[in-house]
């Protein structure tokens, strides 16, 4: 259940949906995102979401979830995000940390890693 609503969340970046967006939040949702910014309440999280989609070139590519796990009421989800934002392409890897109160998401902690993932010690021969 917690992970279908974490990815009616998701989708509704992908589709630009304030409705849907707004329909999986508690009233007092916390959301952290990985560089720190952080929306508390609804009303916050509704300015966000606007704002972030107030440029018709902003958007968000891909969002693709790779692990989930669900345990009582927190998530878990590994994920590549890929977006547009004021002319830029960004991608990276992260996790999010999802607190579900009932049908809804009371709290989201987002993690960056970096997409470009290298091995400096691989004892793997590279080809010449």
């Amino acid at each position: 259940m917690n992970i279908r609503i974490f990815k009616h969340y998701i989708r509704s970046w992908l589709t630009k949906d304030l409705d849907l967006f707004l329909s999986v939040l508690t009233e007092n949702v916390q959301i952290t995102e990985c560089y720190g910014a952080q929306y508390f309440g609804k009303k916050e999280c509704k300015k966000w979401f606007s704002h972030w989609f107030s440029s018709l070139e902003n958007q968000v590519i891909a969002w693709e979830i790779h692990t989930q796990e669900s345990s009582g009421e927190y998530g878990f989800f590994t994920w590549t995000f890929e977006c547009v934002y004021n002319n830029e392409h960004t991608i990276f890897d992260g996790i999010s940390r999802v607190k579900f109160k009932g049908d809804l998401i009371c709290e989201i902690y987002e993690f960056e890693m970096t997409h470009k993932k290298q091995r400096p010690y691989s004892l793997k021969k590279k080809k010449q």
